[in-house]
């Protein structure tokens, strides 16, 4: 399989956990954190879409696609999620993240192999193109876990 495939691959299935997650909150567990806590589902979702923007469609391209004001609700810098009220819809969240999904791979499809090869070098390895998507895949699996934690607390504090 070549870097292109498995980039793919890799970016459809954390996509997927991604948004069948979000699918699967009642509307009243999207915005909701556990005390202690400041991120909730609904963060977690449009940091997904953030993630890989800055670390996918922006390398690719030189430049973010990310829709107006999204980076300062949902960006690594962002302000804390309970100075929010004005957040995006499930659906609005949903649609971008299978877009992105989309664009993503057809960007993915245009990059001619050889950027996307990684140096035999190893500790050069995560500084190449594909090792900083993959960075951006494994940090998006990590925050479809977090929302996975937060959907079962919402099916017990939600009873």
């Amino acid at each position: 399989m070549s870097m292109r495939e498995m980039l793919k691959e890799l970016a459809r299935q954390v996509r997927t956990r991604t948004r069948d997650i979000l699918a699967a909150a009642k509307t009243e567990w999207l915005t909701w954190a556990p005390e202690g806590t400041s991120n909730h589902i609904l963060w977690h979702a449009g940091h997904a879409v953030w993630l890989m923007d800055v670390l996918g469609v922006e390398l690719l391209t030189g430049r973010s696609e990310l829709p107006a004001g999204w980076a300062e609700k949902f960006g690594m810098r962002c302000r804390p999620p309970r100075l929010t009220s004005d957040w995006p819809s499930r659906d609005t969240v949903d649609r971008l993240l299978a877009e992105q999904l989309l664009r993503f791979c057809q960007l993915l499809d245009s990059t001619p192999q050889d950027r996307l090869a990684v140096p035999s070098d190893t500790t050069q390895a995560r500084y190449s193109l594909s090792g900083q998507i993959l960075h951006g895949l494994h940090d998006e699996a990590c925050h479809s876990g977090e929302m996975y934690l937060l959907l079962k607390m919402c099916r017990r504090h939600f009873v």
